[in-house]
């Protein structure tokens, strides 16, 4: 066997990685828009960005801070326009929370690609990690015409910049179907997520991430 095969294969999050390895301090930046923000939940412990924390603080033995910079309503250009907020921050990781309110706004895929795909670049320049989250599963959504290509376009900008995708939008019809559930139970408001979607999003991105790492199985499965 060469030393190529005997390598190690490089982690997907290698910061994040080697800082929960070594028992480090984590800084996260949550950055998107109402998603991100927590919109529709019953109170900002029962958002995203509280569930998320809470589940993936007790994994990280130096220390998690989590700085949630979404704003409802943003797309590309507006997430662009804040960029330099999110530079600032010095993350480690940099969760994007993307692609749902261009197709409202009017925004061509193409535009929305490369503004988008240029920023993922400027943040990857700094040293953080990245990790994108697609768009949500709801009902106003699947009625707006433009909306499809966006979820794929997600995927596409992630296989092309190396960059891990969550899929909430296929994550969220498998909660449907698994736990006999109608979309509306989770964005009540036929957009917005309300708390039970937020427990499970914050839960699984949470996991997800930690799986990344290389984890073993199960490793990462707190009793409850």
């Amino acid at each position: 066997m060469n030393d190529a095969t005997e390598r190690p294969p490089s982690p997907i999050l290698p910061r994040l990685t080697d800082r929960l390895r070594r028992g480090r301090p984590v800084r996260v930046t949550l950055f998107g828009s109402s998603t991100t923000e927590g919109i529709g939940a019953s109170s900002p412990e029962h958002g995203f960005a509280a569930v998320f924390e809470r589940t993936l603080a007790p994994f990280v033995t130096g220390g998690l801070a989590v700085i949630n910079r979404g704003i409802g309503g943003n797309g590309a250009q507006e997430m662009h326009d804040r960029l330099p907020g999110v530079l600032a921050d010095d993350a480690d990781l940099v969760m994007w929370q993307t692609g749902s309110n261009d197709a409202w706004q009017g925004v061509k895929l193409e535009t929305y690609e490369d503004l988008t795909r240029r920023d993922l670049l400027a943040t990857r320049a700094t040293g953080a990690d990245l990790a994108l989250i697609d768009p949500q599963y709801c009902r106003m959504l699947e009625e707006c015409a433009a909306f499809p290509p966006f979820v794929p376009a997600v995927h596409r900008i992630g296989s092309e910049l190396g960059i891990p995708v969550f899929g909430r939008y296929a994550r969220m019809k498998s909660w449907c179907a698994e736990l006999g559930m109608d979309r509306d139970e989770l964005s009540p408001d036929g957009l917005h997520m309300g708390d039970r979607g937020y427990l499970l999003l914050g839960e699984a991105v949470a996991r997800w991430l930690l799986e990344l790492t290389g984890a073993p199985a199960g490793a990462f499965l707190p009793n409850r």
